[in-house]
Order: structure tokens, then C-alpha cells, then sequence
């Protein structure tokens, strides 16, 4: 009788999973440390957890992760903290199981064992989500900790993360139906199957996906808390995400509303209108729950004070940790009437800024930069600058972030169709690019395809092969993670190859930064999982031919061979950086300009989104600062061989709509390299 390769243990029923999530830039990572060295000193023993690709953890808590946790001292606290590797973690969870993978695969598909390891070397969908799940499932069944505090990704992926238990329970059918062709052929030459290592693993993934996703509808093990900042995109976000994790039924405990304004303690008009800007969002948070809505149930709130720096290091964390005790009541009546402020800058302004590439030369601008810096909107105005200064261009605004907020700087119900922007230039226009619809397209094509092909192949015969239709099928499930994304952003290959597309330019709003490189890495990975692919049906040729799905890989590799040349070609692709003057934000910018300088793409310019204050004396204390992290982006353009420093003023509340963003642009200026 089989047994499993690894011994495998539940968690105990006393080990509790604390997620934080929401918006990039809102402050989960701090929150998430914050609690965790609260659990910790109350006595927990407590692991904090980054499952972002692009992580902040070890920037926040002041020391140097790995992907194996490390103990962090805190005087008596038992605390350790980890930065998941999603590649590293898959490649052990496959190490463990590649043989009996193998030997499914070798039983159930006409691929010899050069094939399979082909697969295998690729990873499985959602490589960052499931390694992540993986891995957090390691961690509760070792039985070293009581509380695993999770710091998730941004809001898009993040939720996609919390729906990957059926990803999984789909991985786990396509290696049944590999199976299932083996067990018929035991049966019938020995009148009885009996289950071996292959089923066993089948059923633990089986079981990890079930057991996964109890846990995360489970009141007393998990328990969610969703971070926001008090503006109107951050909460309509936030209420997005609350009502999906609602139809999910994974229940949000919490709410914390990060970066509270204090009341001044001198006059300060920044002070002043922020606060009032503040109070108006989180009324309209409040109200939105106050009223009820079906099978949503009222979360509590918490609210956290904006500090003069950012609370980075234990010292600063176990205040924040002390606020996060605090349950609050948010007022929810109607705000007076509410005017813009822009921010006071202690730097001597230079000549203003002109844009950060050339749309002359360039033909696809991509911005991108840490969540809640700013992106979307410096990519929307500088969109609506390059538009309405060259009306000879065509104009095209796009978004590619899962958890796109396009349509909330424009103030603009912004779909897959392009559109217009009201008051902005007629040769402008916007579009969120839905991967989605674009994997959905691509699938359905490759699966008629196969299933056009099989049936070709059985018309007037005899021959039983719905088996291998069945697992040809599946193994377009088993494509590579971000080939939604990808998918979508073959689109705009398309639109760049179209006639007159040298009058053309397009900006995109990317991904925060992990999942922005990972696209920016994806054209390789698809590549080879194309060729891979290709290889295995042509195995099936001499009984089935290819038809169209040999047409449709070929489309593909063909597109995604010229979006890689396009990635690297200075002369039609830059990627703009966006960062804000913060220790943290500048941190994950330097990582990202050392990645884009080994992938070979073209960073004409950073821009320094949000900067000054007011004039009181808390003001001029983040303006201090401020001044510090100024010059580190400064040094860290020079050791890039970036040319342009772009600095843009902080506005209370940020611009929306055409024209409050068209007059934000006009107000940066080229800052000291």
C-alpha cells in the first residue's frame, strides 16, 4: 500500500492567521509588523510573512530577510519575519514531488520524459499566489508558531492570491485526469486498482486547496484587517475589495484607516484642508456600512496617525502597534464645502519640467514604481500633457494594474473599450486592458482548436482518445503565472504594428512593482512555455494533426517575440519610475532600477511624486525629511545614468479629472541630479 513522501500536519487549532491587505502605499506592511510585534510582546510566538514580490518587510522592520524566517529581537518577544520566494519556495515543493510527477505524466500523455521535464522546469499559474499559499500552509504546520501575520500584495493580486484554493483544486484535476488513464489499464489487467504515491499526492493537493479554502472562511482562524488611507480613491478601492471578500465569504474584521492628519497645533492650512478632505472620505466610508448592505457585515474601524517620517524600526512600529488596539467611531455627517491646497517646498524650484521622455522618439511609455506612489495619476498627466502639446499623435492611456484606478484620477467610468476623456485633448484616450477577457479569448481559441482537432482525428474510427483530449485541455491550465497580463499586453503589440502606428504613442499604467517586473519577465517565460507546448501537440500529429492550434501558438510566439524586442529598444520603449520621498518607497526604487538595468530597459527620468507640506512646524519637520530622501533619489539617479529628476508638489486631495490633472503637471520642475 503507498504512502505519502512528506508527513503532513495540520495546523493546531490555536494558530491563527492575521491578514493585511489593501491598496499599495496605504501602509499594510507597517500595520501588519506593527501587530505583529504587538502579538509577539503579548506573549504569541508570532511570524510576520511578506507574500508581495516586490517586498518592503525587512525596509520596515530594519533588517535583512530571507525566504527562511529569521528571529527578530524584541526583548523577550519571540518574533521572526520572512519574505516569501515564490520561485525558490516552488522549486522545493517540486523537488519533493518531481518524480512522482513524472511518473503521472509518463502514464497518463503520450510525452516522454524530456517533455515532461520541460513542463516541470516551468512554473505552474499563479507561481507567486500558490507558493505563497504554499508556504504559509509550511509555516502553520510546523507547529513552531501561534499567529502568522500576513502582508500581502496590492489589492488586485492580493484577491486574486484568496481565490487561488480553486486554481489549485484545478491543477490537482488536470494530474487526475493524467491519472485516471493508468488506473483504467491497472484495472482491467489486474481486476483491481489500489492507490500509489500518484494518488496520494493528487489527494494532497486535493486536500491543501479544501483545506485552504476553509481557512480563509474560517471567523476563529483567520482574521482579516484592510488598510486605507482617508482619500476617495483609496476608500472607493477599499470598498471594492470589501464587497468582493463579502461574496467570498472571507469575513474583514477590520478596517484601518492609515495617515490620519493630528490636529495642528498652530495655524496651518495644509493641516486644515487635509484634515477636513479626511474626515469627508472616511464619512463616506463609514456611511456606506452604517446603511447595511446584504451579507456584509460591519467591520470595526481603526484609525492611525500620520507621523513626521515613517515609522520604520521597532521603536517606531510599537507605537504604531499601540493605536492599532484602539477601535475608533468615524463621524458620519456631511463635511463642509472643500477646496484644494497645494503643498509648501522648502527646495529652490528649478525651470519647470518638460516631459520625462520624448513622445517624438518613444512609442510605449510604461510608468510604473511601488504601490501608492502615485503611478496612475503622473501617467495620466503626463498622458494629457504629451496629448494636448503634439495633436498629431494619437494618445493612448492604458492599465494594466488588476486593481486599476484610471477610471477614479478621471473621475471616469473607464472599461476594455477606448474611450475619451471629457475636457481633455480629442486625440487623447483611455483604456483599462481587461487580461481577463484577453486569457479567456486565447484559451477558448486553443481549446476549440483541440477540440476541432481531436475530433478530426476520431471522425470514422474507432479509436478512444477522449482521454488525451482531456488532458491537452488541462495542460493549458498548467500555463505560466501572468499569462492573463501578458495576454492583454499583446494587445498592444497589435495597436503598435497597426497602420500609422508611428504617429502614435501609448502610456501604460503598470502594475506595482513586483508584478510590473514580473510582466517585464514574462515574455521569456511564455516563450518557452509556447515551445513546450508546441512540442507536446505536435507528439499528437500522427493521430490528431494540429489544425488551428498549431496557427494560434504560432500567432502567439510571433507577438511575444516581438514584444521582446520592443521591451528593449531605447529608441521606442522607456519606463518612467515613480517614487515619493520616503525612505521605504526610494528603497523598492533602487531594487527596481537594478532590475530594469539587467532586463536592458530604457529609464529616461524618475519622478518624485508628492513632495512638501505646509508651514507649521510638524510640516516643516516631514519637509526636512523630505529634503534627506530628495538627495538619495538624486544619488540614485546619477549611478543610474538617468538624465531628468522630476519633482511633483503634493495637492490636498490629489488632482482628479482632465483638467485638475493637466494643471497639476504644470506645476512640477526638474529637480538637482
Amino acid at each position: 500500500m503507498a504512502t505519502s513522501t512528506s508527513r503532513r500536519r495540520r495546523p493546531g487549532p490555536d494558530t491563527t492567521y492575521h491578514l493585511f491587505g489593501g491598496k499599495g502605499g496605504v501602509g499594510k506592511t507597517t500595520c501588519a509588523a506593527a501587530h505583529a510585534l504587538t502579538l509577539a510582546a503579548d506573549g504569541a510566538r508570532t511570524l510576520v510573512v511578506s507574500t508581495d514580490p516586490a517586498p518592503s518587510l525587512g525596509d520596515v522592520l530594519k533588517a535583512r530577510l530571507t525566504s527562511q524566517p529569521r528571529r527578530i529581537r524584541a526583548g523577550r518577544a519571540i518574533l521572526f519575519a520572512t519574505e516569501i520566494d515564490a520561485a525558490r519556495a516552488m522549486r522545493r515543493w517540486l523537488r519533493e514531488r518531481r518524480a512522482t510527477l513524472e511518473a503521472i505524466a509518463l502514464r497518463g500523455t503520450w510525452l516522454d520524459e524530456g517533455d515532461i521535464a520541460a513542463l516541470l522546469s516551468l512554473t505552474l499559474p499563479g507561481i507567486d499566489e500558490i507558493a505563497a499559499l504554499l508556504e504559509l500552509l509550511r509555516f502553520g504546520e510546523s507547529g513552531r508558531y501561534d499567529a502568522i501575520v500576513i502582508d500581502a500584495a496590492p489589492t488586485g493580486h492580493a484577491l486574486r492570491m484568496l481565490a487561488l484554493p480553486d486554481t489549485m483544486a484545478g491543477v490537482a484535476q488536470v494530474f487526475d485526469h493524467m491519472q485516471e488513464k493508468h488506473r483504467v489499464m491497472v484495472e482491467a489487467l489486474r481486476g483491481a486498482w489500489r492507490p500509489d504515491d500518484a494518488d496520494i499526492l493528487i489527494r494532497e493537493l486535493q486536500d491543501d486547496a479544501r483545506g485552504l479554502a476553509e481557512l480563509l472562511r474560517s471567523d476563529g482562524r483567520i482574521h482579516v484587517s484592510w488598510v486605507t488611507l482617508a482619500e476617495e480613491l483609496s476608500v472607493e478601492e477599499t470598498l471594492d475589495a470589501v464587497g468582493w471578500l463579502s461574496r467570498e465569504r472571507i469575513p474583514v474584521g477590520r478596517i484601518i484607516v492609515n495617515g490620519i492628519t493630528p490636529v495642528p497645533s498652530e495655524p496651518c492650512r495644509w493641516c486644515r484642508v487635509a484634515s477636513r478632505h479626511q474626515s469627508s472620505a472616511m464619512s463616506h466610508l463609514a456611511s456606506r456600512f452604517r446603511r447595511g448592505a446584504p451579507g456584509v457585515r460591519a467591520p470595526s474601524f481603526v484609525q492611525v496617525l500620520a507621523r513626521d517620517t515613517e515609522p520604520v524600526g521597532l521603536r517606531a512600529l510599537q507605537s504604531v502597534g499601540r493605536e492599532l488596539r484602539r477601535n475608533s467611531t468615524i463621524d458620519t455627517k456631511v463635511a463642509r464645502p472643500l477646496v484644494h491646497v497645494t503643498a509648501r517646498t522648502s527646495e529652490r524650484r528649478s525651470a519647470p519640467a518638460d516631459l520625462p521622455f520624448d513622445p517624438l522618439a518613444s512609442r510605449l511609455v510604461i510608468f510604473g514604481g511601488k504601490g501608492g506612489v502615485g503611478k496612475t495619476t503622473c501617467a495620466a498627466a503626463v498622458a494629457l500633457g504629451v496629448a494636448a502639446s503634439h495633436r498629431e499623435l494619437q494618445v493612448q492611456l492604458l492599465s494594466i494594474d488588476p486593481a486599476h484606478s484610471l477610471g477614479d484620477a478621471f473621475d471616469l467610468d473607464v472599461t476594455d473599450r477606448a474611450r475619451s476623456v471629457p475636457g481633455g485633448p480629442r486625440n487623447l484616450c483611455v483604456r483599462h486592458l481587461d487580461s481577463v477577457r484577453a486569457l479567456t479569448s486565447l484559451r477558448e481559441r486553443c481549446s476549440n482548436a483541440i477540440a476541432a482537432m481531436f475530433d478530426t482525428a476520431t471522425a470514422g474510427s474507432s479509436i478512444d482518445i477522449s482521454h488525451d483530449r482531456r488532458v491537452v485541455q488541462g495542460l493549458l491550465d498548467l500555463a505560466p503565472p501572468g499569462l492573463d497580463e501578458l495576454a492583454a499586453v499583446l494587445d498592444v503589440v497589435r495597436l503598435l504594428d497597426a497602420p500609422r502606428a508611428n504617429r502614435q504613442v501609448i502610456v501604460m499604467d503598470s502594475a506595482p512593482t513586483g508584478h510590473a517586473v514580473r510582466l517585464l519577465e514574462m515574455p521569456e517565460l511564455v516563450q518557452d512555455w509556447v515551445k513546450a507546448l508546441m512540442a507536446i501537440v505536435l507528439k499528437y500529429q500522427p493521430v490528431a494533426g494540429i489544425g488551428d492550434l498549431g496557427s494560434a501558438l504560432l500567432e502567439m510566439s510571433k507577438g511575444i517575440r516581438r514584444l521582446r524586442g520592443l521591451l528593449t529598444d531605447r529608441q521606442l520603449t522607456s519606463f518612467v519610475v515613480v517614487t515619493r520621498p520616503a525612505a521605504v518607497p526610494l528603497a523598492e526604487t533602487r531594487r527596481l532600477l537594478e532590475t530594469l538595468s539587467t532586463l536592458r530597459v530604457h529609464v529616461p527620468a524618475i519622478v518624485v511624486n508628492a513632495v512638501g507640506r505646509g508651514d507649521c512646524r510638524r510640516c516643516r519637520r516631514a519637509a526636512a525629511d523630505q529634503e534627506v530622501q530628495l538627495r538619495s533619489a538624486s544619488r540614485a539617479a546619477r549611478s543610474s545614468d538617468i538624465e531628468r529628476l522630476i519633482v511633483a508638489p503634493a495637492l490636498a486631495p490629489g488632482p482628479r479629472g482632465a483638467a485638475q490633472l493637466a494643471q497639476w503637471r504644470k506645476t512640477w520642475w526638474t529637480g538637482r541630479i
